[in-house]
């Protein structure tokens, strides 16, 4: 009589799965981590697309905000699609007029990071003008600093549409995709993720004011 297999192929999380997935994230990491705006070879707007989505700062941000957002219903799930690309937009211009000025925005990014993790993970009921100005707040506080960045490297102002596009992309997405989730389960989710985003921002802005030895 046969024993049991190792690799059960009728469950989906076997050792081969968490093999594969570790295998896939071993290739995929970078040797090198860019602070500045990435060249992705296809033109400046595919440099902002590109840009957005391996900054984590910016990335986390929008999905904590857009899932907040989406949970607290469809009126605050409005105001953040239409209030955070546009602050994202006004801010890259200011980043790019106050261009070395801005060396407070790390720290910055940080807090707002921190601030939409602890948000999604508590999701405390607020009305749509504070999601309002959430969404104006952070989307000038990450829109000025990769306009800081576009300066330092002489980035082309067509980036920014990249960013921007990305930016409103993914927030009306995740947003839909809170508002429409009625599953206790789903919930509970996207806060634990919440509490992930808040915990990179916290690690974020320690290290940010770590001691200089």
């Amino acid at each position: 009589m046969m024993g049991k297999p190792l690799l059960d192929r009728r469950q989906p999380w076997s050792l081969r799965t968490l093999l594969l997935f570790g295998a896939f994230a071993f290739v995929t990491v970078p040797n090198t981590v860019q602070a500045h705006l990435v060249t992705s070879g296809v033109g400046p707007f595919f440099d902002g697309l590109a840009h957005f989505f391996l900054t984590l700062d910016d990335l986390l941000v929008v999905v904590a905000l857009s899932l907040f957002s989406g949970l607290l219903g469809k009126s605050s799930a409005r105001h953040c699609v239409l209030l955070l690309p546009l602050g994202w937009l006004v801010g890259m211009p200011l980043g790019l007029w106050l261009g070395g000025r801005l060396d407070g925005s790390a720290w910055a990014t940080a807090i707002t990071l921190l601030l939409g993790g602890l948000l999604l993970g508590i999701s405390p009921k607020i009305p749509s003008w504070g999601i309002a100005a959430l969404a104006c707040m952070i989307g000038l506080v990450h829109g000025s600093w990769n306009g800081a960045e576009m300066s330092a490297t002489e980035t082309s102002a067509i980036a920014s549409l990249g960013i921007v596009t990305a930016t409103g992309f993914v927030t009306l997405v995740l947003s839909a995709t809170a508002v429409s989730a009625p599953a206790a389960w789903q919930k509970i989710a996207f806060r634990v993720l919440g509490s992930w985003v808040a915990a990179f921002g916290l690690i974020a802005l320690a290290w940010h004011f770590r001691p200089n030895t």
